[in-house]
This record gives C-alpha cells, sequence and structure tokens, in this order.
C-alpha cells in the first residue's frame, strides 16, 4: 500500500510538471472541457444569482410588486372599494399581501418660487406596497385631527430646513387651497389663501423616483433600457411616464380627507414568488367588476420565476453533454499522439526503474490535470461571461453568482471522463517494450 502511494505521489508530480513546461499547450489542449463547464455553468450563474436577488432584494427591486392602472379610455375608473374587494379576495390564499390605491392630483408648491409638485391622496398601507423607506418621522395615520401628511425628500429640501440630512418636524404644519381646473396650491408659512386647511407634517420619505427601477423592472442606468422600454411603449405593453414617481415632489395624505375621487393606480405587494398567482387573481377580480386593467410587474422575473425555464436548462445539459464529450475526444486522441511523440522519454524512464504502473499513472493524471485546469477555467469562463450578460440586460433584478453545486457537478463530470477517456493512451504507451522505446530514441 505505502509503496503504491509512493508511486501515485511521483506520477503525479511527473504530470504536474511535464504539464506545467507546457501551459499554452495545456490550455490548447482543455478548450474542449473549458466551453463544455462554461456553458453549464453560466446559465446557471444568471438564474440562481438572479432569484436569489430577486427574493432577498425584493423591495429594493420591485420584484414583489404589482401595479394596475386603468386601460386608456376605458368605461369604468378604478375605485377605492375596488381596494375592498381585492383585499377580500387576497386574504385567504396570500394573507401577507398588501393592497393600496393612489389618485394624484397636480399642485403649485409655494417654495422660494412657485414649483410644479403632486398631492398623492393614498392610504396607510402604501408605505408597505410601495417599500417606502422613511428618512424622517414616520408614516401618516388616518382619521386624526389636525390630519397628517408626508413629504418626499425633494419636496422636504424646499420646505423645511434640514441640518446634517435630518428635518425638525416639531409643530410644522403645511398649508393647501383649492386651485385652478383640480389643482391645488400648498406650502408652508408664506401668504395662506383664506380657503387654505392645515395638515401636520410627521414625515420625510426617500423620493421613489431614486431607486432607478421602473414600474417593469429596468433599471435606469442600464444600457438599453431606455430603447426596450421605447419598443414596449410602442407595443403598448408598458405604462406612460408618471412624473410624480420620479420627480419627488409628491405630499403623501390620507385620501379619507379629501373629496371622493378615482384611483389612478393601485399597488399590491407580495410573496415574489407568488407575483404570478396573485397577478391573475388580481386580473380576474377587477375585470369581474367590470374594470378593464392594465397590469405591470418586474418583466425579467416575470420569466426567471417561471417553471418552464428549468426545462430551457435540461437543454444546456444536452449541450455540455456534446460539447464535453467532444472535449474528451479530443483529449484522449491528443494524449494518443503525445504518448507516441514522448516514446524516447517513456523508454528513458523506464530504463532507470520506472514501472509500466509508474507510466501509466503518469499520464493518466495528465489528462485529469488537463480536465480539472479545464473545468477551473470554464467556471471562471462562465461566471464572467454571465456578469456581463447581466451588466448589458435591461433589467436590475439579473445578477450572477457563483453557482457552487453546477460547478461541483461539472467538475466530477469532466475528471471522471477525463480519466476514463486518458485511461486508454496511458494504458497503450505504458505497455510498451522498453528497449524497443530506447532503441527508437537513439534512432
Amino acid at each position: 500500500m505505502l509503496q503504491l502511494e509512493r508511486s501515485l505521489r511521483r506520477s503525479l508530480a511527473a504530470a504536474a510538471m511535464e504539464l506545467a513546461r507546457h501551459p499554452w499547450r495545456t490550455v490548447l489542449i482543455c478548450q474542449g472541457i473549458l466551453w463544455a463547464v462554461a456553458l453549464m455553468v453560466a446559465p446557471a450563474s444568471i438564474l440562481q444569482g438572479s432569484r436569489q436577488a430577486a427574493v432577498e432584494r425584493a423591495r429594493e427591486l420591485a420584484t414583489d410588486r404589482i401595479q394596475i392602472e386603468a386601460e386608456p379610455g376605458a368605461f369604468a375608473a378604478l375605485i377605492v372599494e375596488d381596494l375592498t374587494q381585492l383585499r377580500s379576495s387576497l386574504a385567504d390564499d396570500f394573507s401577507g399581501t398588501s393592497v393600496s390605491g393612489q389618485g394624484v392630483q397636480p399642485a403649485v408648491i409655494h417654495a422660494d418660487e412657485p414649483v410644479r409638485g403632486w398631492v398623492v391622496a393614498t392610504d396607510a398601507e402604501e408605505f408597505q406596497a410601495r417599500s417606502l423607506q422613511l428618512l424622517a418621522g414616520r408614516w401618516f395615520e388616518t382619521g386624526v385631527d389636525p390630519p397628517e401628511v408626508v413629504l418626499e425628500e425633494p419636496l422636504a429640501l424646499r420646505l423645511l430646513p434640514a441640518v446634517d440630512n435630518s428635518y425638525d418636524l416639531e409643530d410644522v404644519e403645511l398649508w393647501m387651497a383649492p386651485g385652478q381646473s383640480g389643482s391645488w396650491m400648498s406650502g408652508i408659512g408664506g401668504e395662506i389663501p383664506e380657503s387654505a386647511r392645515f395638515w401636520k407634517v410627521v414625515g420625510v420619505i426617500r423620493s421613489p423616483g431614486e431607486s432607478g427601477i421602473n414600474p417593469l423592472g429596468f433599471g435606469e442606468d442600464h444600457q438599453f433600457a431606455g430603447l426596450v422600454e421605447g419598443v414596449l411603449k410602442m407595443l403598448g405593453v408598458a405604462p406612460d411616464p408618471a412624473p410624480w414617481l420620479k420627480d419627488g415632489m409628491s405630499m403623501h395624505l390620507d385620501r379619507g380627507n379629501l373629496e371622493a375621487a378615482p384611483l389612478d393606480w393601485i399597488v399590491v405587494s407580495t410573496d415574489p414568488n407568488k407575483v404570478a398567482e396573485v397577478s391573475r387573481l388580481v386580473e380576474n377580480t377587477l375585470i369581474a367588476r367590470g374594470r378593464s386593467p392594465l397590469i405591470y410587474a418586474n418583466a425579467a422575473w416575470a420569466i426567471l420565476a417561471s417553471p418552464e425555464l428549468d426545462g430551457y436548462l435540461v437543454l444546456h445539459d444536452v449541450f455540455f453533454a456534446i460539447t464535453a464529450v467532444i472535449g474528451l475526444l479530443v483529449l484522449t486522441n491528443l494524449l494518443l499522439l503525445t504518448g507516441r511523440r514522448r516514446r524516447p522519454e517513456v523508454g528513458l524512464r523506464r530504463a532507470e526503474g520506472a514501472s509500466r504502473a509508474d507510466i501509466f499513472w503518469q499520464f493518466l493524471w495528465e489528462g485529469v490535470l488537463i480536465s480539472l485546469v479545464g473545468a477551473i477555467l470554464g467556471s471562471v469562463t462562465g461566471v464572467v461571461l454571465a456578469t456581463m450578460r447581466a451588466t448589458l440586460d435591461p433589467s436590475a433584478v439579473l445578477s450572477a453568482s457563483w453557482p457552487w453545486s453546477t460547478i461541483y457537478e461539472a467538475m466530477l463530470i469532466v475528471i471522471v471522463g477525463a480519466a476514463i477517456a486518458s485511461a486508454g493512451p496511458a494504458w497503450s504507451v505504458s505497455g510498451t517494450d522498453p528497449a524497443l522505446l530506447l532503441k527508437e530514441g537513439r534512432g
């Protein structure tokens, strides 16, 4: 047993030294294995990384969010009663789901100079449904006197003094008065109209527009995002621009303190893995109530979460198997050719006392090490390609990760395959008469 262990160590060292003497030849020989492993690792890297990001960063990437608006020109608008029906329909099977509705009206904000803003008539559930982030204070409460309002940060910077990014909200009141054509006038201090009503400012939130992710899940800083969104708008499957979501000049308040009005948006937040099911239920519920809803969710996540995508990966496994077999056949042929070219070297080693087993194990180890190098390079190449693909994609949810289980599986397959493929050439080379090999070497 000890002698076999020494023989294996000597053979492994000799194989490693031989491959190290010819690094570029080693890389070229392992090309088939390299691309086979890369072909298996790249899609697994994107799928695993994206699914993990979609669940762990759901609030940031909006993979938990469904946005609904009425079809332009639809006879029936969305109303507050629709929210009640949706909550009732979702309560049994999707208990952790939040449903919120917003009605948006323009406003003129009287700050240092008048600026355009927005009054968002909403509810307490908006904070959870839209994954809003508080920077100061708290979200408003419903049914209180005086009524409460929450400002987005860019608007707060116009109206409130900020010291070291903190806001003193104590006794801060904002006035609102009806304007022209259904709009509002608003401000803090200054000239106050007689018809104004006062609201207590209780919180400041980060502007939703600062997330850089649109309702379809496209990252606004990603290449081709604008191009793809433009094409989708031409096809009628992307929402129209919503300035109140991007400008950061909105004030959010309880709709119960304003006159009843239709809803412009409904937002549903649920488990990212159940977005497709919830979307279907929401659509069916609203259609049953005579609405014509347009439903938007994270476009990439809708595809990544579908079970059909796992069937697509089976096709990649087939390509991996074909490419790996070709790579192993190339490895077998090259080891046979290398063995013939190195017959004098083999004869010299046999004359120095190396056994047939030593020669066999050396050539076998060379094949295994070549496959290991190819598998490592292929894994790195696959993740690099996946990262490049994710970077170029307009969707913010696409991410790459190291799919270790897939990498280990691919390595095991190619290493075992290389050992089997190398056994024949190694046995053929090691079985030649050493006297004949030395004679060839002298010739």
